[in-house]
């Protein structure tokens, strides 16, 4: 948190003992028994990684199904719009945007937390489109948009976290 921040860098600072508390409270649930919430706010790149992966899933469902294989931008953003609102929205509770583990794993780490997410919000995402569109959406449907979401969201996230890793230690 900023107050956090504020606390450790300032030259009141009692000792080191007491800012590392201070720091290892963020890690740890507030007051209420609550852990913090993270929002795409928290991660503006990567959810901006995580809208166009959306993005590339619907255009690629929109061009497969078009007689010659064009896009229609608006339907691309229509059909993605029950997935990315549901992402979004389920996203401080499924910890997608929360910051990463330290282990040795980026891939088995990034698709973890991916998986997470994925879970609540892709189905959450069909239902929602089922509503809008007025039916339930066909089983076929629902199985592709479950594989391709999963592997496209991912491994964009994947290929993320090895950018975001390697831009880390370039600039350290």
């Amino acid at each position: 948190s900023i107050a956090t921040h504020r606390h450790l860098s300032s030259p009141t600072s009692h000792s080191k003992s007491s800012a590392l508390f201070v720091q290892n409270q963020e890690d740890e649930p507030n007051s209420s028994g609550l852990s913090t919430l993270s929002t795409p706010l928290d991660r503006p790149v990567l959810a901006i990684v995580d809208l166009l992966s959306l993005f590339l899933f619907a255009g690629i469902g929109k061009a497969s199904h078009s007689a010659d294989g064009s896009l229609d931008i608006g339907a691309v953003l229509i059909t993605a719009f029950p997935f990315v609102t549901s992402w979004f929205l389920t996203s401080p509770l499924t910890g997608v945007y929360s910051d990463d583990d330290q282990s040795e794993s980026v891939v088995k780490d990034a698709f973890i937390k991916t998986a997470k997410g994925w879970i609540v919000a892709i189905p959450l995402g069909c239902v929602l489109r089922g509503v809008i569109k007025g039916y339930v959406p066909p089983l076929p449907f629902v199985i592709v948009t479950l594989i391709a979401t999963l592997v496209i969201l991912g491994g964009a996230r994947v290929i993320f976290s090895f950018a975001e890793d390697f831009f880390v230690e370039f600039v350290n």
